[in-house]
């Protein structure tokens, strides 16, 4: 999963306040990457849909969209069982994580010509990590979702973006998902590929993905992004020495990747 942050969240709260049991939101700063989903496309076809941007009155319908799609199958949730076994089930701090990723008026869905979101991808702008500990982590009460917190901070201050790219404002991609249905058919990469024109609208740099999935790597790399760092997930370890995460082959590691933004 991807994603990196450094800026304060804004203050919007979760479809159903009564039901959250965080204060992520309110409190923690904003992350930038969790992940890309699993499945990439391979095809281009012209399929009846569309890209927009996704509007505030958009977030239930999207998170609705990313609870179906994204919050049990990503590698990393799906190797701890991030989201117990029931249809109602849920992580409320992943849930707010994912509502904070939509704050900057940057993220894109692609819709049927029904009106059914199809796929969903959440960006937003990077800053530098801090070397220490942030607060929304410490103050995580979802163990789980804490052990995916901690590595995607570990492979936010390894991949030292701004040092290797010193001076450069960078997008990335934090979460992105296709409709499993829709799978195959391009949608991914037209998602990515709209990204990369607002990159050059808004006049950022550098586009940044970390991938904790093999398959929707290969998608980032036909598309022209580099990788710059790699952390296998046997070598990331707990204090006894046992990996953290195992999750199936392909996947074998988090892959951070980056494509300089044409001017």
């Amino acid at each position: 999963m991807e994603a990196k942050l450094a800026s304060k969240l804004k203050n919007i709260s979760l479809v159903d306040s009564e039901m959250s049991k965080t204060t992520f939101i309110k409190d923690g700063p904003k992350m930038s990457r969790y992940t890309l989903a699993d499945a990439a496309d391979d095809l281009d076809h012209r399929m009846d849909y569309h890209i927009q941007g996704v509007r505030k009155e958009d977030r239930e319908r999207v998170l609705n969209f990313l609870r179906k799609f994204f919050f049990r199958d990503e590698p990393l949730n799906y190797t701890i069982k991030l989201i117990p076994e029931g249809e109602n089930s849920t992580c409320y701090e992943l849930e707010d994580y994912s509502l904070s990723a939509m704050n900057e008026d940057l993220s894109l869905m692609a819709v049927s010509s029904s009106g059914t979101i199809i796929g969903v991808i959440l960006n937003g702008s990077m800053g530098p990590p801090s070397n220490e500990e942030p607060d929304y982590i410490t103050n995580c009460k979802n163990p789980k979702f804490k052990k995916i917190l901690k590595f995607l901070h570990y492979v936010d201050v390894k991949s030292n973006i701004h040092d290797k790219f010193p001076n450069q404002k960078v997008f990335e991609i934090r979460i992105i998902s296709v409709d499993s249905s829709w799978r195959g058919k391009g949608i991914a990469k037209a998602l990515i590929e709209k990204s990369m024109e607002i990159c050059k609208m808004r006049n950022y740099d550098l586009i940044r993905v970390d991938c904790s999935s093999a398959i929707t790597g290969k998608l980032c790399q036909r598309l022209g992004f580099e990788p710059v760092y790699e952390l296998k997930y046997a070598d990331y370890l707990d204090e006894v020495g046992n990996p953290i995460f195992t999750p199936l082959h392909p996947h074998v590691s988090e892959v951070t990747y980056v494509k300089k933004v044409e001017k």
